[in-house]
């Protein structure tokens, strides 16, 4: 299965390759509708042939241009429980720091709220707990990884190759891949090892390069 990145502003978007078209995962900051159309063009892809979009978790950097590429897409959405209520409301949520750095960055971004408004969405499907994606076409699941959101979900294709949105980063100052942001640290590192035991071998976040498995261990 090919997994083709389209990078959305500060954050990758991830679309996979099945036997009958393609899902996505995530879907980029705000107003980059028209650079997600150039970006697929350019690979080759028709949107109409994007089967199902999965948002990992909603915040406005993952859920900013979701409307306008579901629009283009026209397919479903899915997203955990505790998570659709937040798109479907439009609230913008900006998440506490777990270092130095993501506490200044949360502590702007609350001040700037206004600037991060997105379109509100109805999500048709909801994952609380695994989704297999075979009858989309793709050998994998969407399971809960709960940590940097209450009701974050991670993709784990069952070729080792994951992608796990804001439970891992790979920013180029960081030390560690744990993320800057966290609204339930505490259970990072059970999600870590969730996403192990499920066969992931190779990390796709939502920010930085991917990264082994092997990253992943407790600071």
């Amino acid at each position: 299965m090919d997994i083709n990145i389209v990078t959305l502003g500060i954050t990758n978007t991830y679309i996979i390759k099945g036997k009958n078209g393609y899902i996505m995962v995530d879907a980029g900051e705000l107003r980059k509708e028209k650079s997600f159309l150039r970006q697929v063009k350019n690979l080759g892809i028709d949107p109409k042939k994007i089967n199902l979009i999965i948002i990992t978790h909603a915040h406005f950097d993952h859920i900013g241009s979701l409307a306008d590429i579901k629009n283009m897409c026209g397919c479903p959405v899915l997203i955990h429980p505790y998570e659709a209520d937040i798109l479907a409301r439009g609230e913008v949520v900006i998440p506490p720091g777990t270092n130095t750095a993501g506490s200044v960055m949360s502590t702007m971004g609350k001040g700037l709220k206004f600037l991060f408004r997105f379109k509100p969405v109805t999500a048709e499907l909801r994952c609380e707990g695994e989704f297999d994606l075979r009858p989309y076409g793709v050998n994998g699941r969407v399971i809960p990884t709960p940590g940097h959101t209450k009701g974050s979900l991670s993709v784990v294709l069952d070729d080792g190759r994951a992608m796990v949105g804001d439970l891992a980063m790979n920013f180029a100052f960081q030390k560690t891949n744990y993320p800057i942001f966290a609204e339930m640290p505490e259970e990072v590192y059970k999600s870590w090892d969730k996403i192990k035991k499920a066969g992931a071998e190779t990390i796709y976040p939502a920010h930085g390069a991917c990264f082994p498995v092997s990253n992943l261990i407790e600071k």
